[in-house]
């Protein structure tokens, strides 16, 4: 179920993005997304608090976990090469920020 919120989320950024025609936005928002949901899976791994342990436990890794589940094959190759693509592209916004101040 935390899954299928995950891809709702996705959704809502993609569409979110097409409306604005802003690819960057796309870019922000779904690396926001992942590192999010890195975040979580590591606070999962603390066992010093076990109820939340067991809360974010339940949760997928990151995106590509995420899409590992529900897709395989040819269809799970293009999603993987287009999060690379996007992260990618994240990467430059990122640093073209941090160098042009």
């Amino acid at each position: 179920m935390d899954a299928f919120f995950v891809l709702l989320l996705v959704f809502i950024i993609v569409c979110w993005s097409c409306y604005r025609r802003k690819l960057s936005k796309a870019a922000y928002g779904i690396a926001g997304l992942d590192l999010f949901l890195r975040i979580v899976a590591f606070l999962s791994t603390i066992k010093g608090i076990p109820g939340l342990t067991t809360f974010l436990a339940k949760w997928p890794n990151d995106l590509l976990s995420v899409a590992d589940k529900y897709t395989d094959g040819l269809v799970y190759l293009l999603i993987g090469w287009a999060f690379i693509i996007l992260m990618i592209y994240f990467l430059f916004l990122t640093l073209s920020t941090f160098f042009k101040k």
